[in-house]
């Protein structure tokens, strides 16, 4: 009885939290991009998010072209490496961007099946606790994505401004210490590139200095939004796996009479398949939809890893700012690209196992109990346990299959791949350095 009162409370709700309160940082910083296409903006507000999209993509292209050209003139490794470490990250900030931009109606897609997912795991059980179980693993999920995404707006703002303050950082100190005639002084840009200008010119060097900030901002935002939807999207499904193990380990069902708990089984499993299906189907169009850029950054991040390791053992250790500076950004550049790769890596993992662990869930949602089929039974109570032990076999059968998520034909996103990229980029980076060596 006190079961039925507790579904009878938990059907009379009239507040059940959609899914846009769990993704509503993530949707604003979309629609802010011109990603996502469901407008809540004013039309004043549309028209300045467009023009700022076209201004920092213009930006991007203009850092882009001057690094391609200089590094078609390059005949020295070390300028080589440092050009090729910074296009990668200018270069897949702007795919990526773009590509979004490009797909936005394929990521309206991917939501409302995200919606489906999350409607559906709502009906595997009504009752209170269930409830609380799935509202406790959704604000989990919307805590550590809002987290992630405040961390990495952070983190990438900060590096490309600090990467963009060292020139004048050691303009600053060489003035200080030394007295130069500021007219012919030799003046660096925060990036290398080839420009048709005197850089050494004061006017010349400002207009390049901030095209190249805001140039490298641009980047920094694309990777922030395709992570950031890419890495929520992860938090998500984990989430519901995970309330889909509990409520499946939490059935509560030998409290109840056995026609009763049949029941109750069989309708729980029925909609554990529906919303296991429902999350296999979202997450095919996730690969679908990320395979092409997750491989573009697989192949960027081991780039990255070598090129950026093989500049940083090529920079005499001296206690001068120049070299602490040049380390310390190398260091910063080279552990945010390690970390990138990692949280996509750590998720997909940790979705793989959350997805075999349901066979496990299932297996014991006490479900035995009712496979005595004697011969007393009337016909319904045989039916019933039948369609139970149907849905349990569907339900395994599905969920031993590994979920595994891919960056394009050659890498399975996982721990083990990111050891793998590690592993060879450090490799890599060792052979650059003797060959440079004994070219010396």
């Amino acid at each position: 009885m006190d079961h039925k009162d507790e579904d009878d409370k938990a059907h009379e709700r009239k507040d059940p939290i959609s899914l846009e309160y769990y993704i509503e940082y993530l949707l604003r910083i979309l629609e802010y991009a011109c990603i996502w296409p469901v407008r809540s903006l004013s039309p004043l507000q549309n028209l300045l998010s467009t023009g700022v999209t076209i201004f920092f993509l213009l930006m991007n292209l203009f850092l882009l072209l001057p690094e391609i050209a200089a590094l078609t003139m390059s005949n020295d490794l070390k300028v080589f490496a440092n050009i090729i470490g910074v296009i990668g990250m200018h270069a897949v900030g702007l795919i990526k961007w773009c590509y979004f931009i490009w797909k936005n109606r394929e990521i309206v897609d991917l939501v409302k099946q995200l919606k489906m997912c999350h409607v559906l795991c709502q009906k595997i059980n009504r009752s209170e606790e269930a409830y609380q179980i799935h509202r406790s693993e959704m604000e989990s999920a919307r805590k550590y994505s809002n987290i992630f995404m405040w961390c990495w707006i952070f983190t990438c703002i900060y590096g490309v401004l600090h990467w963009c303050a060292n020139p004048l950082l050691l303009e600053w100190v060489s003035n200080q210490i030394y007295s130069i005639n500021t007219t012919f002084k030799q003046r660096n840009l925060p990036f290398i590139g080839w420009y048709p200008l005197n850089t050494n010119d004061i006017h010349n060097y400002g207009y390049l200095y901030i095209m190249q900030v805001m140039g490298g901002i641009a980047p920094a935002f694309g990777i922030i939004c395709y992570d950031g939807f890419y890495i929520t999207m992860l938090m998500v499904i984990c989430a519901q796996f995970q309330f889909i193990n509990a409520i499946l380990m939490k059935n509560n069902i030998d409290k109840m009479p056995e026609t009763e708990a049949m029941l109750t089984l069989e309708t729980e499993l029925k909609n554990c398949v529906n919303c296991h299906t429902a999350i296999i189907k979202f997450l095919k169009m996730l690969q679908a939809f990320s395979s092409p850029t997750m491989f573009v950054q697989c192949i960027e991040t081991l780039a990255v890893l070598c090129l950026v390791s093989f500049e940083a053992s090529t920079i005499e250790i001296a206690i001068d700012m120049e070299s602490i500076l040049k380390l310390w950004s190398l260091f910063e550049y080279f552990l945010c690209s390690a970390f990138e790769l990692y949280v996509f890596c750590l998720f997909a993992t940790q979705l793989q196992f959350l997805g075999l662990q349901i066979a496990h869930s299932v297996y014991f949602c006490e479900w035995e109990n009712f496979m005595d089929f004697e011969k007393g039974a009337y016909l319904g109570k045989q039916s019933r346990r039948r369609n139970i032990y149907q849905l349990v076999q569907i339900i395994m059968m599905r969920a031993q299959k590994p979920i595994v998520l891919t960056g394009g034909p050659f890498y399975v996103l996982s721990l083990e791949t990111f050891r793998v990229i590690m592993s060879m980029s450090m490799s890599t980076c060792v052979m650059l350095r003797t060959v440079s060596g004994s070219n010396k």
